[in-house]
């Protein structure tokens, strides 16, 4: 009987694996895997250094005017370059539906590293997967931050995308959209990794991890195909610390604060032309590549607590742009103006971020796009930007006076598709 009894059972773990082979093979048959991707070289000169990342690739705004012995400007140093790090791989799957929604992912890389030092790293870009019922949709991964609306992108080729007026940032998040004919009703719940908030130990994500509320956006959009528009609210909670030392003890700290900031937005196309735009009124958003960040007080030695407060400011950009033949010229616009603290600061508090000590930033930024066929293009643009470094800010963080500085960047670039 005991060799009946494990004949038999054999027997059942036989053709239970084979049928399990069977129906994964099926399944595997219905799943659709397609690969993507470019190439992408980029010679640029600028005629002054500039707050820079990634080589140089990523481009915020030319330095300010520091002059040595001779009153000469140190940093009036031209600087060439070319690189090929933005170049893609991706890939796009889709499986057979699930929950009764459509269920498609995507897994995309480049290698402009995750930081300045993994160059030429293959970095994550996208991954995640998405579930799309006839109403609605869910989003589970990683992927634009919802500040950066991909209907709208800027038409620029450089790694900066724009920045830093139109933000650039991805992260990892939970996106549902509820569809109401043209009108989309969206809430997101985000975690930062590759591009983080500033804080007394550096860029991190721990000071949002340890508010343990997610970086939560709402937005309502209206797309009618040729016209397309929103508005969108953005709320972060940070907490900077979770122990400070006070005459050599150590104490746990809770203190949080909230930074508020709101975006409107819109595309409209015609006669093959495309005009796009962004305003945004932010507070503490340097994780999303714009100006800002915010302000530590000394430690309160009665309460032993520090406070918090957010550095504020708006930017606004336009591009307008031709989007089909084989000739696509456009222009980007930005500007971006800094309105400092809501109470007033001193020298005592500790400030974090990026661009606190500029009044403005604007630029203009033409380009031309030839495109020899859907694989081969090669573009060509100008990339002029100001700065207005502040000079003896008030008791806000405001600037009466300003000295102001300009780079020109010009960059020719190619894309291989494939």
């Amino acid at each position: 009987m005991r060799r009946i009894l494990l004949i038999a059972i054999a027997l059942f773990i036989g053709f239970n694996t084979v049928a399990q082979d069977t129906v994964a093979n099926k399944n595997k048959s219905k799943v659709k895997l397609s690969f993507y991707g470019d190439i992408n070289p980029q010679i640029y000169v600028d005629t002054r250094k500039v707050l820079e990342g990634r080589e140089g690739e990523m481009l915020f705004y030319p330095l300010p005017e520091v002059l040595d012995a001779n009153g000469n400007d140190i940093n009036a140093v031209p600087r060439l370059n070319m690189v090929a790090i933005t170049s893609r791989l991706g890939l796009r799957i889709q499986t057979p539906d699930m929950l009764g929604a459509k269920v498609t992912g995507l897994m995309e890389g480049d290698f402009t590293g995750s930081t300045g030092s993994g160059i030429n790293m293959l970095r994550l870009r996208h991954a995640y997967m998405d579930m799309r019922w006839t109403n609605s949709e869910l989003l589970l991964g990683q992927y634009w931050t919802p500040f950066v609306v991909h209907e709208i992108m800027p038409g620029t080729r450089p790694l900066n995308m724009g920045a830093p007026f139109h933000p650039y940032s991805r992260v990892v998040q939970a996106r549902y959209t509820q569809y109401f004919g043209p009108v989309e009703a969206v809430g997101v719940a985000a975690f930062q990794l590759d591009n983080k908030s500033s804080g007394f130990y550096g860029s991190s994500t721990d000071y949002l991890r340890n508010s343990c509320i997610p970086d939560l956006t709402a937005m309502l959009r209206y797309n009618s195909g040729r016209l397309f528009v929103g508005v969108g609210y953005n709320l972060l909670v940070l907490q900077p610390r979770t122990t400070f030392n006070y005459n050599n003890t150590d104490y746990a700290t809770t203190t949080t604060f909230a930074s508020h900031s709101a975006t409107v937005f819109g595309k409209y196309e015609f006669d093959n032309y495309s005009l796009r735009m962004q305003a945004i009124v932010s507070q503490n958003m340097d994780a999303h590549l714009l100006m800002g960040g915010y302000a530590e007080s000394p430690l309160d030695i009665a309460s032993l607590t520090y406070s918090y407060q957010p550095f504020g400011g708006y930017t606004a950009w336009l591009d307008f742009g031709k989007s089909t033949g084989k000739w696509r010229p456009g222009v980007f616009f930005g500007y971006a103006k800094n309105t400092g603290f809501e109470k007033p600061v001193d020298d005592t508090w500790l400030f974090y971020g990026r661009g606190l000590d500029i009044d403005f930033v604007w630029r203009i930024q033409p380009r031309v796009g030839w495109y020899v066929s859907p694989n081969i293009q090669f573009f060509a643009e100008v990339e002029y930007t100001v700065a207005g470094y502040g000079v003896d800010p008030d008791e806000y963080y405001r600037y009466e006076s300003t000295n102001n500085v300009a780079n020109t960047r010009f960059i020719l670039a190619a894309v291989y598709k494939f």
